[in-house]
This record gives C-alpha cells, sequence and structure tokens, in this order.
C-alpha cells in the first residue's frame, strides 16, 4: 500500500504559458518514468454515493472530503490502482493498492467482496465506504500529462491537458468513450510537496503570476449531473 500526505496548490494556466513553463521546468528538474517521452495518458473511474456525497462536497468546498477512484495508464492494464484522496483544507493525503483487473471488473459491477481478500487494511476500509455508502461508478475522466520531479520534500509538478469526461459509458478498460471535453483552451498545473515548496520553483512559478484555484478535474468532469441537480 502506498500512503502519501502532502501540500498540493492548483492553478489554471494558458496552453502557451505551459508551453513555456515546461520547457524551463526540463532544465530544473526531472520528468517521472512516465514523462519521459512527453505526454502520457491518465484515465480514472470515480466512484459516488447514490446521493453524490462526494460531489456535492466538492461543489459546496467542504474542509474535509474525499475521493475513490480507480486508475489506469492504458486499457489493456492488468494491473489496476484503488485509491483513496482525502483533503483537509491545504493537505491531500492519497492512499493506494493495487488490485487486478478481474477484480476491478467485480468491484465496477458492484461486487466489493473482492476487496475482503486483499491484505491491505487500506482495503478493508474502501470496502465499507464502498458498501456503507452505496457507491457506484459515477465518471471517467481521462487527459494528457507530464509532471516533473525533485526529490527534496517530495516535490512534483504536473501538467494536464487536452481533459475529458464519460458519465454515459462508465467501462474503464473500453477504449473508445463519448467523451465530453471539459477543460478547452485551459491547462491544469498542481503543485505538490512536503512542508515547503524548494526556492527554484517557487521563483520560476512566480514569474507566471498564477492565483491557486480550487479546480478539480472530477467536479468539471460532470457537466450532465450538474446540469440535473441545478
Amino acid at each position: 500500500m502506498l500512503s502519501v500526505l502532502r501540500s498540493e496548490l492548483k492553478y489554471w494556466i494558458s496552453y502557451a504559458d505551459s508551453l513555456r513553463l515546461q520547457a524551463e521546468l526540463e532544465k530544473l528538474l526531472l520528468p517521472d518514468r512516465y514523462s519521459e517521452e512527453g505526454f502520457y495518458r491518465v484515465r480514472s473511474l470515480y466512484f459516488d454515493s447514490l446521493n453524490q456525497k462526494d460531489y456535492v462536497e466538492k461543489l459546496d468546498g467542504a474542509e474535509r472530503r474525499k475521493k475513490i477512484r480507480m486508475r489506469i495508464y492504458d486499457e489493456s492494464a492488468d494491473v489496476v490502482k484503488l485509491e483513496c484522496k482525502q483533503k483537509s483544507g491545504a493537505l491531500q493525503h492519497k492512499e493506494s493498492l493495487l488490485i487486478g483487473r478481474q477484480n476491478a471488473r467485480r468491484i465496477m459491477e458492484g461486487d466489493y467482496g473482492s476487496l475482503l481478500e486483499e491484505p491491505e487494511e487500506l482495503a478493508w476500509r474502501l470496502y465499507c465506504d464502498l458498501t456503507l455508502g452505496c457507491y457506484r461508478p459515477a465518471v471517467v475522466i481521462e487527459y494528457e500529462r507530464c509532471a516533473y520531479l525533485y526529490g527534496e520534500y517530495n516535490t512534483r509538478i504536473t501538467i494536464d491537458r487536452h481533459v475529458r469526461s464519460s458519465e454515459v459509458e462508465l467501462d474503464l478498460f473500453e477504449r473508445d468513450l463519448p467523451w465530453i471535453h471539459t477543460v478547452e483552451d485551459a491547462v491544469i498545473l498542481e503543485v505538490k510537496f512536503n512542508e515547503t515548496l524548494i526556492e527554484p520553483v517557487k521563483k520560476l512559478l512566480a514569474k507566471y503570476h498564477l492565483t491557486n484555484v480550487a479546480v478539480s478535474k472530477y467536479g468539471s468532469g460532470r457537466p450532465i449531473l450538474e446540469r440535473y441537480l441545478v
């Protein structure tokens, strides 16, 4: 099981500025193992309760909230990340465990019993949350990402573009889904770190006069539900 607790800052940045920033980051930080050849696809299936509790708490700006999702980087993946991401103020706590493709399908179909076969304590907690909260697949979010790392303070900077979602078809492993493009002309910049942001990165970001925003790919990826709630 992987458990990470760190600060997370999010910004909107123009496509042109993102290209300039990326060129500067390449001189300062190292790409993560997925970004060595440029951008890569990230696909996540988010779960929510029958009354859409997690989505509503996001809209309301609740101080403490969570998201449960499955994540893959290729539709043919045999192993899937099952994650619980909890937010408390500016701090993010993400816990992950790896499950097989077959068990992932069982969970997508509402059969959470396979989680009781996993040895990690997180699996038991996820089983309780999914079962007691009557969680079901809610939306698939996909985007292109380029990520940069610096070992000190576990610094990680990601640039996400071409964000799209599917609320109609919810098969994580289906290649072609009926996408709705939720972020057209802007790029999402995320800056994650433990304790403090290193000075070279802080000075670099200051050049772009960025404003921290509460942007959420999950929140923006549910336009059909948003129209229904309104």
